[in-house]
């Protein structure tokens, strides 16, 4: 895993620096002109928009602490400055500090962010009119009857208007003047390249489930957990220490409790801003060490490509290109992932072969015992092979032209040419008497022959029971209990149990491919026909025996058929 690289570090401490002399500059220019504004977090939104939480609410903590130097309560002041880091740092995490509307929209958390700072005011300043740049406005209103926080309240909402408007544009546009080789060097301390922008938004808007999410709830409430551990700590030992003070009890409890309670709400307030501080660099090594890790791993994990073995095999070099290097249990993870993946890959390929192999021994057993059928029939001559290829070319034919689309697929295609030879299975229950005459058939004699398509259909059906259901077993039994039936339903078709589109399509092209074989091939009672002749016989009987779109197909493949008579007949 690539971690955050020196440079990115050295940028990352130069911003904050500059974000908090930019932060003391300003202070002192409103100081020096009079100005009846603050101006004193423009650094901190600067550092946040651009490199992230972490460094913006450390600049906002280090400027209030600077600050406090002079004037304690600025002190105290730092959790609303860490606040506004917060608050910029995750719009522009979120995508939402790239265009000028954007400060439209993040200026109202502003002045919601004033009324607990009013509140914070009047702790500070005893319940008095706080000592700032709002005061003037707040005596005025204080005066027209309002109680001192109301007053407070009023008078921070007048002035942080426009100071936080101001503010905003000019950390905007400062934003705007920053390399953009920069940005992207800041983009790992930001903690913005853990995921996608798309996948970020989601996250934050709403999946509760996120880890990063988890982790940084369990930081805040363990920082707020000893943040009032400390308080209430600090307001036991520090009424200790002032009853201590006076050894004669004599001391008002109630003016005692409240200057207490002042102190450690003070205390309070620095202790948080320094423990959100403290959060948002824990989250930049929980990205960098759990989440960036588990994220990714889990991404290339559920993008695996199982279906190719080329899938496969980028899958994994993808997977061991994550190059995950956390010194922790993660790292662990991901080595066992990487080697469980490396595994599963050589399994499918040992499972495929092994597949194969069984697929191919499969057919080797069909064409077989197809051949052995074929050798008891001393008049057909290679009829189950042709007959399999004239399938297959009549239905890549029908495919080509998008017709029986829902059912002429790939796999359709290539389980016709395995079942296909199978189509006079039933032949091996007529007695070599019949099947073998030199002379015309006695009707009864025929009748014991069209008995073979239901004879072939009991062999396969029993073949189902024993070696359970396939494609191919359940095309074959449609093949060889149908491939007689006639189109238009005649009775010269059998066993007579459908017709039209009712026929099996695999039924209805073997149909075409058995008659056309018998007419083209040479038997010991005729000579075979001439492909032109055997297909014009074939074009009579198209929308009576023949299914017209097949004898269709038979015209626009006769040159494939006849390369298929001419390999056999050599």
């Amino acid at each position: 895993m690539k971690s955050i690289s020196r440079k990115s570090i050295i940028y990352a401490v130069g911003f904050v620096i500059a974000g908090v002399l930019l932060n003391r500059i300003t202070v002192d220019i409103v100081a020096a002109t009079g100005c009846p504004l603050y101006l004193d977090s423009i650094g901190t939104m600067l550092v946040a928009a651009v490199a992230g939480l972490a460094p913006g609410t450390t600049v906002g903590f280090i400027t209030n602490m600077i600050g406090g130097l002079s004037d304690t309560n600025t002190f105290y002041y730092g959790i609303i400055n860490v606040f506004i880091a917060v608050i910029v740092g995750t719009a522009a995490g979120r995508g939402h500090f790239k265009k000028p509307l954007d400060i439209i929209k993040i200026l109202p958390l502003f002045l919601l962010l004033s009324i607990p700072c009013s509140f914070l005011s009047n702790l500070l300043y005893a319940g008095e009119i706080a000592d700032n740049v709002a005061a003037p406005v707040a005596r005025a209103i204080n005066k027209a009857g309002f109680p001192v926080v109301i007053a407070q309240m009023l008078a921070d909402f007048c002035i942080e208007i426009p100071d936080k408007f101001i503010s905003l544009v000019i950390a905007f546009l400062l934003t705007l003047v920053i390399p953009q080789a920069v940005k992207d060097e800041l983009i790992g301390i930001a903690g913005r390249d853990v995921v996608s922008e798309n996948r970020r938004e989601r996250i934050e808007r709403g999946n509760q489930r996120s880890l990063r999410r988890q982790v940084a709830k369990v930081l805040l409430v363990s920082g707020l957990a000893i943040a009032l551990v400390a308080f209430f700590i600090s307001y036991k030992t520090y009424m200790e220490a002032k009853v201590a003070g006076y050894p004669d009890g004599d001391y008002d409890v109630v003016l005692l409790r409240t200057e207490t309670l002042l102190y450690c709400g003070k205390m309070f307030s620095a202790i948080l801003g320094l423990l959100i501080c403290i959060v948002s660099y824990s989250m930049i090594i929980v990205n960098y060490r759990v989440v960036s890790p588990l994220h990714r791993m889990a991404t290339e994990m559920s993008q695996f490509a199982y279906d190719t073995e080329t899938g496969r095999n980028h899958s994994v070099e993808k997977i061991e290109a994550l190059d995950i290097d956390t010194g922790n249990e993660i790292e662990i993870l991901y080595r066992a992932m990487t080697k469980t993946v490396k595994d599963i890959d050589e399994y499918i390929d040992t499972t495929a072969e092994q597949a194969k192999t069984i697929a191919d021994l499969n057919v080797n057993i069909i064409t077989t015992l197809a051949d052995i059928v074929e050798s008891r029939d001393e008049t057909t001559g290679f009829h189950v092979k042709k007959t399999a290829e004239y399938c297959e070319i009549l239905a890549e034919e029908l495919k080509s032209k998008g017709l029986y689309a829902d059912e002429l697929t790939d796999e359709f295609i290539s389980t016709l040419k395995i079942a296909a030879p199978l189509h006079d299975i039933g032949k091996i229950k007529i007695p070599d008497a019949i099947l073998n005459k030199p002379a015309r058939l006695t009707d009864e004699e025929y009748a014991i022959i069209k008995t073979h398509v239901v004879l072939g259909r009991e062999m396969l059906d029993n073949a189902s029971e024993n070696l359970g259901t396939s494609a191919y077993l359940h095309m074959a039994k449609d093949i060889a209990y149908s491939h007689h039936e006639w189109w238009d339903g005649s009775s010269k078709g059998y066993p007579g149990a459908a017709s039209g589109t009712d026929i099996p399509l695999s039924a209805r092209i073997m149909a075409v491919a058995d008659v056309f074989d018998a007419l083209v091939s040479k038997r010991p009672y005729k000579n075979g026909f001439s492909m032109d002749k055997a297909i014009e016989i074939m074009v009579e009987e198209s929308g009576t025996h023949f299914d017209p779109d097949i004898i269709n197909a038979v015209l626009d493949t006769r040159e494939k058929l006849g390369k298929v008579i001419e390999k056999y007949s050599e």
